[in-house]
């Protein structure tokens, strides 16, 4: 995943770099912060601190495919970060059993750690019937279905 990101980098400015790494982090950051907290910037603070216009900056946002690409990257590595806090509250909601496990269960889909998957077994040794035989084992079912006097 590092060299994917180091290739989308190469094709980025300093300052898309720069505003994909603020916009990554933004949204984990609290709406509405306790005194000393760091709280979420707006669009125009982030182009200020990346050295851009609040216009380039929605430009990037939706018609720059790496930019968007990079930054749903930063956003996917910000958000598994929280691993540890999310299995921790696993580990006590299933030991108390208590609520919903949705959301973890999305969290951990997410992260790729559960994955949905069937296995489908074959017996090997059942004989395999030709598409005649079935069509003509459901004929004969069909017959035996009738009505006496019908032809």
């Amino acid at each position: 995943m590092a060299k994917d990101l180091r290739k989308l980098e190469a094709k980025l400015s300093r300052e898309q770099i720069a505003a994909a790494r603020l916009l990554a982090i933004n949204n984990f950051l609290p709406r509405n912060p306790s005194e000393g907290e760091k709280g979420r910037l707006t669009l125009d603070e982030i182009a200020e601190q990346a050295g851009c216009s609040v216009s380039a900056l929605y430009k990037w946002r939706h018609h720059n495919r790496d930019f968007i690409r990079y930054t749903n990257e930063l956003s996917a590595d910000a958000f598994m970060s929280h691993l540890p806090q999310i299995m921790e509250k696993h580990l006590d909601m299933t030991i108390k059993g208590q609520g919903s496990m949705k959301g973890i269960e999305l969290f951990y889909k997410f992260g790729g750690l559960l994955i949905d998957r069937q296995e489908v077994v074959t017996d090997d040794s059942a004989s395999v019937q030709s598409l005649e035989d079935r069509l003509a084992r459901l004929k004969e079912r069909a017959e035996s279905l009738k009505p006496e006097g019908d032809v």
